[in-house]
């Protein structure tokens, strides 16, 4: 059943009606998506192809597939057995950068675990496969670290969740592949833009340009409503599938009720060529759209959102580049166990028997993995060189004249 459009499409979604995680359930609505894309699935991955399947772990903490922050494991099954069909060699994952027993939480909490075990599929986490920067389309910023797990596939495959997401309206198949970018990095690119969702949304249509998924799907059985208010997992029951993430998104966010609200990394995504975000030159197969229930659900938070001074942009942005603060390794907590040197995407970590750790810092990335991965916190973020001065200047000037040597001298200037 094929809703009825136009002649001419420049972009086409196939969508399914999915009403649980059932695994009858999901296994017909994916096929009937695959029976509907185009090009077909066969078309685009080849026997013997290597293949990354990008699904969505969590950006901290062990999550519950019910809580819908993650890629549905359901769903991720079943997308790797429709590949492994077409004769590739599958491997999935996200960016966890965790140590060992962590990451093991995410893998399990997640399901993600249990999918390798059933498909054979191997299961990566982003920050193991290294990384390399990569210039984008954009002034500033300038450069991704993204993992090398991405350039190592022959064909990336994207399985997205849709959820409420303050700032962009909808997280979806475009945002998805912001994980592709591991560690601090990400936080770093939502630092650089607080309160500004037009920035970050233009910075997520670009990092898509940069790295874009050969094919996307994007499961909205339920859909986490109201982000930044009061999360809650609402029932919607489609699945969405296609080669245009900009077209996948932009229907989701019509199928939720979200289409009124400010869709910037849609918006940008077609501004810059990467897909479609008009409604009317999409065409919707596999399901008559005009008969399916559109569910109006809560919008996220407006209030975390809206420009910012002049001179607190400015500030925000020289806080996460020029005046960053860089990890640095505190000699009186570290045991020289070494498990931050391997975690390390770009090898500037060094470790000795005996000594502690040292970080490059002229190679450093500042990804932030040897932070997380060290459970004793025996690496942290502190300002250095240019940063460090300038704060104990500014904080000279400012105090006290009794406390002004104490001040100037104090070696912790805060993480």
């Amino acid at each position: 059943m094929t809703s009825v459009v136009s002649k001419a499409f420049p972009t086409t979604v196939a969508a399914a009606v999915n009403l649980s995680y059932g695994k009858v359930s999901v296994y017909r609505a994916l096929h009937h998506i695959l029976d509907y894309v185009s090009p077909a699935l066969p078309s685009l991955v080849k026997r013997g192809d290597r293949v990354l399947v990008k699904v969505n772990m969590g950006c901290s903490g062990a999550r519950a597939p019910e809580s819908r922050l993650t890629t549905h494991p359901a769903v991720t099954e079943e997308i790797i057995k429709a590949l492994l069909d077409c004769g590739a060699i599958v491997c999935f994952g996200d960016d966890v950068a965790r140590a060992g027993r962590y990451r093991e939480a995410i893998y399990e909490a997640t399901g993600m675990r249990d999918v390798s075990k059933r498909t054979g599929a191997k299961i990566l986490d982003f920050v193991a496969s290294g990384a390399r920067e990569v210039r984008g389309g954009l002034t500033y910023p300038r450069k991704y670290l993204v993992t090398n797990a991405y350039f190592d596939a022959d064909v990336v495959v994207n399985a997205a969740s849709c959820r409420s997401h303050v700032g962009i309206g909808i997280s979806g198949a475009l945002k998805n592949m912001f994980g592709c970018v591991i560690g601090l990095r990400k936080q770093l690119i939502h630092n650089l833009f607080p309160r500004d969702p037009r920035s970050f949304g233009r910075t997520i249509a670009d990092i898509y340009r940069t790295i874009p998924a050969t094919i996307s799907f994007l499961d909205l059985t339920t859909v986490a409503e109201a982000a930044g208010i009061s999360l809650e997992v609402r029932p919607v029951g489609l699945m969405l599938g296609g080669t245009d993430a900009v077209a996948l998104d932009t229907v989701a966010a019509h199928a939720i009720g979200y289409e009124g609200l400010g869709l910037w990394a849609s918006h940008f995504g077609a501004k810059s060529g990467v897909g479609c975000n008009r409604m009317e030159q999409i065409a919707i197969r596999g399901v008559d759209w005009d008969r399916i229930d559109h569910p109006s659900l809560a919008h996220p938070c407006t209030s975390l959102v809206g420009g910012l001074p002049v001179y607190d942009r400015i500030t925000a942005r020289l806080n996460h580049t020029l005046l960053r603060p860089r990890p640095v390794v505190d000699i009186n907590k570290c045991t020289s166990c070494g498990d931050c040197a391997p975690s390390c995407p770009v090898g500037s970590i060094s470790a000795a028997v005996g000594k502690a750790v040292r970080i490059d810092l002229s190679r450093c990335v500042d990804c932030g993995c040897c932070i997380k991965t060290c459970e004793l916190d025996a690496v942290q973020l502190q300002f250095v060189g240019l940063a460090r001065f300038l704060r104990l200047a500014a904080r000279h000037s400012i105090v006290p004249p009794e406390a002004k040597a104490q001040s100037f001298f104090d070696p912790s200037p805060g993480r």
